[in-house]
């Protein structure tokens, strides 16, 4: 019986794998020489990279001085500037762009040096070209081939401008709008003076590709820690990239600190200078009206009274300035212009925790995006949230000047109110004294304001004189003879390694998981229970016959086992008919039919061999007769037995070929004449051999 096995249920025997595994070394061999071999070419072929990196720290302690605090006062805190915002700032389109366009790195002149098995870029070649910026940038990008032929002179060509011609060092060049001058480079340490390849470059596409070469890492352990790096072909290009780049940051950096200083400054010194004119005509104006009116000293309890007033106008003026300030911010947010320039509350004195936080959060989101837009990132998403922010947060404000406003008006009404009740008491006094008090009283107010502003700007001055970036260069870029980055030779071969063990054993698994045909015993023990009587070997000969075939050959003896397997189940004798089919045509059934005869023959015994396969039988080929008598013709009664039968073929051994092909094979063993003539046949032989169709694709067998 049959033994039905879901392949699902073992998907794999890893014995057979295995033993599939070693069998077939000599593929894991060829695939690691294989793997090993491309490692070897990419090791040696592809560009080696090397790291350049420079630490920096954020000093919180020196952003007092800087746009935040000058604008904030006692707002500026340790995540002011966070270390995201300074790595973003580092890798800025506008900071890159100014590093690589420093006349002293010359960064759009690129030098390749021609190897006898890769080209290599260098900052330092055995020659330098000379010329000027706009030579390289207004002209297409191109290159040129230098070769030195001794120590004056050299070969010079460009493919492209199909150009060619010998040149002396300091020569002035002129070819089509490329002008420039080509010297030796003493400085080049080499007896080996390889060819030289000049390209001019944009300084824009060279911003580019650095500002995506830079990368920024922090320090877990220490927060304000920055390392900023970049894989460079030559290590020293890298270097200068690095420190010149720090160097244009902290420059920048402290050029806004002082500028952000300076516009406080100069809103102070206009506000002083006003009130120096309004001091001014007010002390003549109150020189002028004692002059005039001659106006005794006031007594002591008047003088009560006008300080008292004096006080409270003096406080009437601080929440006027202060109004005056919201009025200025309210329009300032309206008109949406450089917001990042906005007076800070403090300022105005005004000490206000929320106000000041959201003005914070709105100038640092100018920033950002600002900073988005000079890099040519306008149509950046990050753009689009930014405004919506700034609209969320200038809403925010508004609503918080507002308040503030309607807080301050009723202060202000107070304030007016006992001012008022202050000079009811002065209504005894003359007229001159209540006007000769009015003019002091403002010109009291005015000093107070004069001083208030006066110490602010000192304050001021005094920070801007002292202000600083943020950033210090702790650990400087520097050259060092390090191993390349990439690529890693060690981990180039350990994966390479690797991939030369995993491809052929998963070829193999994988082939091993498709594979849908039985190719060994062990396959058929374990799909079904139909018990093995015989292995017969692949037939790689042109013969298929054993009476053709080396008696002692592998498939002789697998012929001569199957048939003492089936002499050892048969051991009664009771069996004489061997029916033999297979699934589809081509599986060798009608080989194993002939075969099996013939050394059924061998042994003495009397052996047919009868074609049963009335499809498309091969039988007679391999007896070298014709197929126009036989099976067919028997049981249609056309032939006798006799008149079919082939007569030892070899000895002991008959032969009944299929005949004609009928019109309708299946019906043809369906009547009597063919139980009658196996009847028949039993009785003459000890021994019949049926090769039939096969049974996946027709019914005859059956």
């Amino acid at each position: 019986m049959e033994k039905k096995i879901n392949p699902l249920d073992q998907v794999i025997d890893f014995r057979v794998f295995l033993y599939k595994i070693l069998n077939n070394w000599f593929y894991f061999l060829l695939s690691l020489i294989l793997a090993i071999a491309i490692a070897f070419a990419y090791t040696r072929y592809s560009q080696e990279l090397y790291k350049s990196s420079t630490k920096i720290r954020i000093n919180s302690e020196n952003e007092s001085p800087s746009i935040s605090t000058m604008f904030y006062d006692n707002l500026s805190n340790k995540d002011n500037i966070s270390i995201n915002d300074v790595s973003k700032m580092f890798s800025s389109y506008p900071l890159v762009f100014q590093t690589v366009s420093d006349t002293a790195l010359r960064f759009d002149i690129s030098y390749y040096l021609v190897g006898n098995v890769k080209t290599s870029e260098s900052f330092s070649a055995p020659i330098k070209v000379i010329c000027d910026t706009s030579i390289t940038q207004n002209n297409p990008v191109t290159k040129f081939e230098i070769d030195i032929i001794d120590e004056t002179s050299y070969k010079l060509s460009n493919d492209e401008l199909d150009f060619k011609d010998e040149y002396n060092f300091g020569d002035t060049i002129q070819i089509q709008s490329y002008n420039f001058v080509v010297e030796r480079n003493y400085d080049y340490k080499s007896e080996i003076l390889p060819k030289t390849i000049v390209e001019f470059n944009k300084l824009k596409a060279v911003a580019i590709k650095y500002k995506s070469k830079i990368q920024v890492e922090t320090d877990p352990k220490m927060s304000n820690i920055i390392e900023i790096s970049v894989l460079e072909v030559d290590q020293r290009k890298g270097v200068k990239f690095l420190n010149t780049l720090v160097r244009n940051y902290i420059h920048n950096d402290t050029e806004k600190r002082k500028e952000a200083s300076g516009n406080v400054v100069r809103y102070i010194d206009n506000e002083i200078q006003m009130l120096r004119d309004s001091l001014f005509s007010i002390d003549m104006e109150l020189q002028d009206y004692k002059n005039l009116h001659q106006i005794p000293d006031i007594n002591l309890k008047t003088q009560k009274v006008y300080d008292k007033i004096s006080k409270l106008e003096s406080e009437l003026s601080i929440y006027k300035y202060q109004d005056k300030y919201y009025s200025y911010l309210e329009d300032y947010i309206n008109n949406g212009d450089e917001l990042e320039r906005v007076i800070a509350p403090s300022t105005y004195g005004i000490n206000n925790p929320t106000l000041s936080e959201l003005i914070k959060q709105l100038v640092n989101i100018q920033l950002q995006k600002k900073e988005l837009i000079d890099g040519g990132q306008i149509n950046n998403p990050s753009v689009s949230d930014f405004d919506l922010k700034i609209i969320q947060l200038s809403s925010n404000i508004k609503e918080l000047i507002n308040n503030s406003k309607q807080t301050n008006l009723i202060i202000i009404q107070d304030l007016n109110s006992r001012i008022a009740l202050e000079e009811s008491n002065l209504n005894e006094l003359p007229i001159e004294q209540r006007e000769l008090l009015d003019i002091q009283r403002t010109q009291n107010i005015s000093e107070s304001l004069y001083l208030f502003l006066q110490e602010k700007r000192h304050e001021a001055n005094s920070r801007h004189e002292e202000i600083i970036s943020n950033i210090d260069k702790i650990e400087p870029a520097r050259f060092f003879n390090k191993q390349p980055v990439t690529p890693n030779v060690t981990r180039v071969y350990s994966i390479a390694l690797l991939a030369g063990l995993l491809f052929p054993l998963l070829l193999f698994l994988i082939l091993d998981l498709i594979n849908d045909k039985i190719r060994s015993r062990m396959d058929l023990e374990k799909l079904t229970e139909i018990e093995m009587i015989g292995v017969i070997g692949r037939n790689h000969a042109a013969k298929s016959l054993l009476t053709d075939l080396n008696p002692k050959s592998s498939i002789s003896e697998g012929f001569r086992a199957l048939r003492s397997n089936l002499t050892y189940k048969n051991y009664e004798g009771k069996d004489k008919v061997y029916l033999l089919t297979s699934s589809v045509s081509g599986e060798g059934k009608t080989f194993i039919a002939s075969n099996l005869a013939i050394v059924f023959a061998n042994s003495g015994k009397r052996t047919l061999l009868l074609g049963g396969d009335l499809r498309r039988p091969k039988l007679y080929e391999d007896f070298d007769t014709n197929n126009k008598i036989g099976l067919s013709t028997i049981l249609s009664g056309e032939n006798s037995i006799e008149e079919c039968t082939i007569k030892n073929v070899t000895e002991n051994l008959d032969v009944i070929v299929s005949g004609p092909l009928p019109s309708n094979p299946s019906d043809a063993f369906l009547n009597e004449n063919f139980e009658n003539l196996i009847i028949e046949l039993k009785s003459k032989y000890d021994k019949i051999i049926i090769d039939t169709a096969p049974i996946g694709l027709v019914a005859d067998a059956y």
